[in-house]
């Protein structure tokens, strides 16, 4: 009867600590993010664009385009995505930057996102194309590693200093992506300016 209820007892423990662990968890994917009408204007706009910068293993370049900051930054999308990180989220002024990982990029090594605000920032990636053959990984805080093809018009959510993660080398095909954030505060730190500086 005691071995029953310390069973018991241990099993809900067990329980609970696995629910504490998973609402730590920081990385949330979503498929079909936006209308098939805005994923297309993205898609054509980001054609358009020319002289990018490389970046070691990437090109990048800020979007000025209104459209594309106002579909992402609508009521309807920073609901859509508090509701899934059970937390309160705003439009950050950090430039929502366009990059292109070719063939031959190295990928990214795993890390944990810098903090650029007082408050941890949630940054994300907006697949715009992706024929390449590269993963994105990421660690649970019980060490488990996921492993996700991100499709277009997907989009991944991180917060800042939470989960490890990386992205695997593009050996074939490209991939093409938006890269954002929300924030909690509007409080920057100098890390905020530092990153701005990549654009100078």
């Amino acid at each position: 009867m005691f071995l029953n209820k310390l069973i018991f007892i241990l099993l809900i423990l067990i329980i609970l600590f696995y629910i504490f662990i998973r609402k730590r968890d920081e990385i949330y994917y979503i498929e079909d993010l936006l209308s098939s009408e805005e994923y297309e204007y993205i898609k054509n706009h980001v054609k358009t664009i020319n002289n990018l910068k490389y970046e070691r293993f990437r090109y990048i370049k800020p979007i000025s385009d209104n459209k594309i900051s106002a579909i992402f930054y609508s009521g309807d999308i920073i609901n859509k995505i508090e509701s899934i990180i059970n937390n309160k989220i705003k439009k950050s002024n950090f430039p929502i930057e366009y990059r292109i990982y070719p063939k031959g990029s190295g990928g990214m090594k795993c890390h944990k996102d810098t903090l650029l605000y007082e408050l941890p920032q949630y940054e994300m990636v907006y697949t715009i194309e992706n024929e390449s053959d590269s993963y994105t990984n990421w660690f649970s805080y019980l060490g488990w590693n996921n492993k996700i093809y991100t499709k277009p018009n997907s989009l991944i959510i991180v917060k800042a200093q939470e989960n490890t993660h990386c992205v695997s080398p593009v050996n074939e095909g490209y991939r093409s992506i938006l890269k954002l954030i929300y924030t909690q505060t509007d409080k920057y730190n100098k890390n905020y300016v530092n990153e701005l500086k990549r654009f100078a």
